[in-house]
């Protein structure tokens, strides 16, 4: 009998599957380090003019990823671009939805998209959902707390089993915004892959579970395709929430920065349309 091997499932079906993808080695050290410092250097000068928000014990930097010269590139890295091309099927759309987070915010299972509360009821839930989030965490969460967990399959299901995703720093981790994740996930010292109720794991004293790779430096950043959940997810979140407003309008892009990213083929949304 003729053995016959199982294909090996493609990102993109890996990505339909599970809600989450974690692509292995996207950046190198250097770019990694250089990315860190630069994350720095820009909470220092945003904190002296104000625009430094607090979220638990991490600092989150006003304005978006692409307005800041430095961190901003990674949104049309051809590399990024190539992998969000991928799952999302055709050019993704950038709408101004990014930030950056130093330091441990708050955890909790949650969706990004509007329709969060409750599964398959809304407008969010009328076929595919394509809008995805980027993470780049900027320190190992493999062994190391800090990270992210998902619920697998959520995008499509109520609920799922419950994961860490074990991201070295040089990797992205991306997801449906449909899917539950938690972030700032902590990892027990002993069992550190068996993931807690997030209500116990807030309450747990902190010698039960491991320590940060050093300070939590985290990029987030969004694209969908044009079309109707696009569409509302503009006029829903961007246009209706006051943090959103203020971000976009302290989000300014320089005639280079959109030259490289519609070479790179990313479409990149007016921000002053959106506020």
């Amino acid at each position: 009998m003729v053995e016959t091997r199982k294909r090996k499932m493609t990102r993109r079906e890996q990505f339909d599957q599970q809600g989450y993808l974690i692509v292995r080695n996207v950046f190198t050290s250097d770019e990694v380090a250089q990315l860190r410092q630069s994350a720095y250097d820009y909470r220092d000068q945003q904190q002296k003019l104000g625009l430094v928000a607090k979220v638990k014990q991490a600092a989150s930097i006003k304005g978006d990823l692409l307005s800041k010269e430095k961190l901003g590139w990674v949104i049309y890295d051809p590399r990024i671009v190539a992998i969000a091309t991928e799952l999302l099927g055709d050019t993704p759309v950038y709408f101004s939805d990014s930030t950056y987070q130093i330091g441990t915010g708050t955890r909790g299972f949650h969706r990004d998209n509007i329709d969060r509360y409750q599964f398959g009821q809304g407008a969010d839930w009328d076929g595919a959902y394509p809008l995805i989030r980027f993470g780049i965490y900027l320190q190992n969460h493999d062994t190391y707390s800090g990270g992210i967990r998902f619920k697998v399959g959520s995008h499509d299901a109520a609920d799922g089993a419950d994961v860490f995703a074990d991201t070295r720093a040089g990797d992205i981790v991306v997801w449906n915004m449909r899917t539950l994740h938690s972030g700032n996930a902590r990892r027990m010292k002993v069992l550190n892959n068996l993931p807690l109720h997030v209500g116990l794991e807030n309450r747990l004293p902190d010698f039960l579970f491991r320590e940060q790779q050093g300070e939590r430096v985290s990029l987030f950043f969004s694209y969908g395709l044009e079309g109707k959940h696009l569409d509302r997810y503009l006029e829903q979140h961007i246009q209706k929430r006051a943090d959103m407003q203020e971000n976009v309008r302290l989000s300014t892009y320089s005639p280079e920065t959109l030259k490289k990213a519609e070479q790179n083929k990313i479409k990149v949304l007016d921000a002053k349309k959106l506020v």
